[in-house]
């Protein structure tokens, strides 16, 4: 059995990752075509307000899916969630045509965006708990690197593509894109191959009650008795808060400072993915020392927010640095996740990654829509400039709390 699963380790990377991709332009491209439907409908901020609470209530609650992650056979999720987005997408384009019963399809319309939301929120777990079955350890981090290389290649033309589809095709026409690329999802998930006994719960199982709710707090349990990535998570949380001040003050930094064309965020954001995609390529080459991990945190945030406080010191004299520290920032936390990232993969059993990994996206998320508000009253009452320098201080100040921390132990 296990000779057959090394024979098919490459097709499954290939398989996992081209599927990964298409999900990831479908969900894209839905969630653009439903925004701009809304904007051109309704003309109402409170409105797409309400697409970003979505948003952000489905990440910060993303732990009580877990236990379904772990007890369904993850083939399976990973095509029924598929099948339900592309139904889902089909649905949407329905509804776009009840042009006399607008409210109605609002409130269709955010009910189809919220059940896409989540199938989402199962999915992007699955490939960090069938990475560590599917590939060996010593070729764990160069995986890693490879899906998130091709993240950052993607996220830099992605929503100008999906911006470009919704531009000059009608609406319609671009959720049926949607929903048959999320049907090329399909057949690529679909051609997984995952023998059931590596992944599916026995009942007998430590991980496992039969309980959801007795599951969920397992996990909790579990990442609580693991006190080394605990430490490292609350207050990378905490950080994150910061993170959503800077994110409300950084399209008002670039206009300032750079051009006041949307060009200057746009190239702000541009070079931030460059700088996370040379963190991924750099990281696959290197590779991982878990002895060493403690070090390389430390590192990578104290550079990451003296990186962001150069670019609000050298913003009046040489503006166009600015991108540099930006590309420089991005590049130092690129490294720092994806060597997390393995750290957890390496750490639990994957009969309860699907719980570990949703616990941290919540606990790590759940600080962002605070800051964003928060970062809202800063920007007003005082700069666009100090919102963001908040964040680097912050990084900075927990780059420095870990090194205590790191150092105590030791």
């Amino acid at each position: 059995m296990f000779k057959d699963i090394n024979k098919n380790k490459k097709q499954n990377v290939n398989v996992l990752l081209i599927g990964r991709i298409a999900t990831n332009i479908a969900d894209s491209l839905f969630y653009i075509t439903i925004l701009w439907y809304f904007k051109t409908t309704f003309h109402s901020p409170m409105i797409l307000s309400l697409v970003f609470i979505v948003d952000s209530a489905i990440d910060m609650c993303a732990f009580i899916f877990g236990p379904l992650i772990d007890r369904i056979y993850i083939k399976n999720l990973l095509k029924y969630v598929t099948i339900g987005q592309t139904i889902l997408s089909v649905f949407a384009t329905i509804l776009f045509y009840l042009t006399k019963w607008k409210q109605l399809a609002l409130i269709l319309l955010l009910l189809t965006y919220v059940l896409s939301t989540i199938g989402s929120t199962l999915i992007y777990p699955a490939e960090e708990k069938i990475l560590p079955v599917i590939v060996s350890k010593d070729e764990l981090t160069k995986v890693n690197s490879l899906f998130q290389l091709a993240y950052r290649i993607l996220d830099l033309f992605l929503d100008a593509l999906a911006t470009l589809i919704v531009t000059f095709f009608s609406l319609s026409k671009a959720m049926i894109i949607s929903a048959f690329i999320f049907a090329i999802a399909l057949c690529f998930y679909a051609k997984l191959y995952l023998p059931k006994n590596l992944i599916v719960y026995e009942k007998d199982n430590d991980y496992f009650t039969g309980k959801y709710l007795h599951d969920l707090l397992k996990g909790w349990q579990v990442l609580k008795n693991e006190g080394q990535i605990l430490l490292l998570i609350i207050p990378l949380a905490v950080t994150n808060l910061f993170y959503g001040i800077a994110s409300v003050g950084m399209p008002y930094f670039a206009s300032q400072y750079l051009t006041k064309s949307a060009i200057s965020y746009g190239g702000l954001e541009l070079f931030s993915s460059i700088g996370g995609l040379l963190g991924s390529l750099i990281i696959s080459k290197i590779g991982i020392l878990k002895q060493k991990l403690e070090r390389i945190v430390v590192i990578c945030l104290g550079l990451a927010g003296i990186s962001v406080i150069l670019e609000t010191m050298i913003a009046n004299s040489i503006p166009m640095l600015i991108l540099v520290f930006a590309l420089s920032s991005a590049f130092w936390i690129s490294i720092m996740n994806i060597n997390f990232e393995v750290l957890i993969q390496e750490s639990f059993n994957p009969h309860i990654l699907g719980r570990i990994e949703t616990i941290n996206s919540s606990i790590i998320n759940c600080m962002i829509p605070i800051g964003s508000f928060l970062g809202g009253i800063i920007v007003q009452r005082v700069s666009a400039s100090f919102a963001i320098s908040l964040q680097g201080i912050a990084e900075v100040i927990t780059a420095v709390f870990y090194l205590l921390v790191f150092n105590k132990k030791s």
